[in-house]
């Protein structure tokens, strides 16, 4: 045999052995153990579980005292604080039909003719910032048959129909199928209206509603659906294709309008978004829905678009359906649920090492550095609420020892 074949052999011998011999050991304990008497087996027992809660006790004093040695104490004199500025400058913009504040540095397009007028202001930097403003939303299909029956018209005269024909179908008929299907709505009648054509329409993909809540318009029960929602969605329209995701409330009526020559379709009036990159939504909401409550027609507009054939004698003037919007919006965000907000910067914050501190003095919240409140000892800051947490961060605190502390 060769010498490594018996080596491998001694080696499994000797290994079976001491299994051997550790077995015979418990069996030689159990049976020890089962002679005994039952109160010696008791007395056993209780001096095991003392043993284990001894151990139990003995590790969690080191490993207590072993981070408390890792832990840095400093003072407010230790620390530094980099304030976020989330304001943002509103301008006049003024336009024939118009007017309104917006973000400085922002871009406006409109497009659309009296009842279909588009108003979309936006940063050109990050296109996930955005206002949009919509005063009929049309058409959008109620059903597959409808739609067909249009198609068989838009086979003799398209320039006329094709517009129907190739709508986009919400068979639910409520906001959250318009938002979407609003990609394939903007995309219909830029191919059939040649007032859409050169429009920039804002690209809404993957739209996630994350929050819902009822809307007060003048339509009351006369609308198929009347929401308010936040959602998320990606974008295809930013220049850094690794960050696409973006937030934003978005808010319409649903309307049936029965067409009196074919057949009838949905309108969406007041169509109305705020958007922001995702998470973002927190810190600058008050700007946008502040800009978007300073939109206003001029009186000669406003009438003009009353007048229209297919305007609702339910709906309100332009104007006041602007505020209505505005109005629902911000109820949106005023009631909405904070958990999704608490999650997502819980989340933020676990992402990046930092922990979230409430400054008592100025009653602000800061993304402080990971263990910030194991080691402060000062008075000025403690750890946020739930609902602190769901607000925007004012800043960042990060420590500073004396050595580098600024005079």
């Amino acid at each position: 045999m060769p010498k490594s074949q018996k080596t491998n052999s001694a080696s499994r011998a000797s290994t079976k052995k001491q299994k051997d011999s550790k077995s015979t050991l418990f069996a030689k304990l159990r049976t020890k153990y089962h002679n005994l008497a039952p109160h010696q087996q008791a007395s056993l027992k209780r001096i095991a579980i003392l043993m284990v809660l001894l151990l139990i006790f003995i590790g969690t004093y080191v490993y207590r005292k072993y981070n408390e040695a890792q832990i840095v104490y400093f003072s407010d004199e230790e620390i530094k604080i980099t304030e976020i500025d989330n304001s943002v400058n509103l301008v006049d913009y003024t336009d024939e039909n118009f007017s309104m504040k917006i973000p400085e540095g922002w871009k406006v397009e409109t497009t659309g003719q009296a009842e279909t007028t588009a108003i979309y202001a936006y940063n050109p930097d990050d296109k996930r910032f955005g206002i949009y403003y919509q005063l009929q939303s049309k058409p959008l299909m109620r059903n597959y048959d409808e739609r067909n029956v249009y198609q068989r018209y838009a086979n003799v005269d398209s320039d006329k129909y094709g517009v129907y024909a190739y709508a986009p179908v919400i068979r639910l008929g409520d906001v959250e199928s318009f938002y979407t299907s609003f990609n394939a709505y903007t995309d219909n009648i830029q191919s059939y209206k040649v007032e859409f054509a050169d429009f920039h329409f804002p690209k809404l993909t993957d739209f996630t509603k994350t929050d819902i809540s009822q809307n007060n318009t003048s339509f009351d029960t006369q609308a198929k659906d009347d929401t308010t929602l936040r959602a998320t969605f990606t974008t295809e329209d930013i220049a850094n294709p690794d960050d696409k995701r973006g937030e934003g409330i978005f808010t319409g009526t649903v309307i049936n309008y029965n067409s009196s020559d074919i057949a009838g379709y949905y309108i969406v009036y007041g169509a109305a978004f705020i958007t922001t990159p995702e998470d973002q939504l927190v810190a600058y909401q008050p700007s946008l829905i502040k800009s978007l409550k300073s939109l206003k027609f001029t009186d000669e507009f406003n009438q003009s678009v009353i007048e229209t054939e297919t305007w609702d004698e339910n709906a309100a003037s332009p104007n006041d359906m602007l505020k209505e919007s505005a109005n629902n919006i911000a109820k949106l965000w005023k009631n909405r649920s904070v958990n999704y907000d608490l999650i997502r910067q819980k989340y933020i914050d676990s992402q990046n090492n930092y922990e979230r501190v409430w400054d008592l003095e100025n009653e602000k919240s800061y993304q402080a550095f990971k263990g910030f409140m194991a080691g402060y000892t000062g008075n000025r800051f403690r750890a946020v609420t739930d609902e602190e947490y769901a607000r925007a961060p004012s800043g960042v605190i990060e420590y500073k020892p004396l050595t580098q502390t600024e005079n």
